[in-house]
């Protein structure tokens, strides 16, 4: 269920984006780069109850979205517009030769333009990896790409898994705390 409803009255200029998820557990409130408020129902969740946590969380939301407001506007960097296609023709043969390295299968890479994710392993082996990977440091991109194919042997987030990711990069603290610190400015190019 996707759909979009401006939030409250007073704030028209926002929208609300409702989406079902059949794995998620609890409602999940977030606020995207554009001030769009992204809210998860879970598979049985109804939106009545997920219309009263957006009221509990209006706070929270307003101030996520006067801190959008207030951060300064970067300037694009290097690769910004060829950088779709420099990743297409870059990123895969990175990654496959990373998985060669590491004796793991991948059925096929794809990428693509993910608003909030930096990469995602399918059960079956596909690994999506976001164009966006061309313009973060060359350690940050090695640590996206062994995260996902470490899901190949662990399509989860265990201590095994992370056991893998660790072994495999040894910088993938640096790395994650990279993405949380940098690289959220990226996702709006």
């Amino acid at each position: 269920m996707q759909l979009t409803l401006p939030l409250l009255a007073n704030e028209p200029d926002f929208q609300t984006v409702w989406v079902r998820h059949r794995r998620a557990r609890r409602y999940i409130v977030r606020v995207l780069d554009d001030g769009t408020l992204r809210v998860t129902l879970p598979g049985r969740g109804s939106k009545r109850e997920a219309m009263a946590f957006v009221e509990k969380c209006a706070q929270w939301i307003a101030k996520q979205r006067n801190r959008l407001l207030d951060q300064p506007v970067s300037p694009k960097p290097q690769g910004g517009e060829g950088g779709r296609e420099r990743a297409i023709k870059e990123l895969p043969p990175v990654l496959l030769a990373l998985a060669e390295k590491h004796g793991i299968t991948v059925t096929r890479v794809s990428i693509r333009n993910q608003r909030s994710r930096w990469g995602a392993c399918s059960a079956q082996g596909t690994i999506t990896l976001n164009w966006r990977l061309i313009l973060v440091p060359d350690f940050v991109r090695e640590y996206v790409m062994v995260h996902e194919l470490m899901h190949r042997r662990e399509l989860n987030h265990s201590k095994r898994f992370w056991g893998h990711v660790r072994a495999a990069c040894p910088r993938y603290r640096e790395a994650r705390q990279w993405l949380l610190t940098d690289g959220h400015h990226l996702f709006s190019y």
